[in-house]
């Protein structure tokens, strides 16, 4: 995975994620858009298998795009060891 800043202002930021999906893509949007202090999360990827996908982030002001997704990237890791505890824990049983 490599990131790649496109372009950032005090409230928005536009990312490249290079060698990523669908899959983290759709989770990161998901977070992102739970915090109330996001306005818009969206990505787009243009052709797949041959382009990247790229992120963009609004937020409210006063609040950096940047921390808006270290937050949602935490919360999503958070959530992908809970699920990992209970799947280990019942694959037990």
């Amino acid at each position: 995975m490599e990131v790649k800043i496109i372009r950032k202002t005090d409230d928005e930021i536009e990312m490249e994620i290079r060698g990523e999906t669908h899959t983290l893509m759709n989770a990161l949007k998901a977070a992102l858009l739970e915090d109330r202090s996001v306005e818009t999360a969206t990505y787009t990827i243009e052709f797949p298998g041959v382009s990247e996908p790229v992120l963009y982030v609004k937020t409210k002001k006063n609040y950096d795009p940047i921390e808006a997704i270290k937050k949602a990237s935490s919360r999503l890791s958070e959530q992908c060891e809970d699920f990992l505890k209970l799947f280990s824990k019942k694959a037990k049983a």
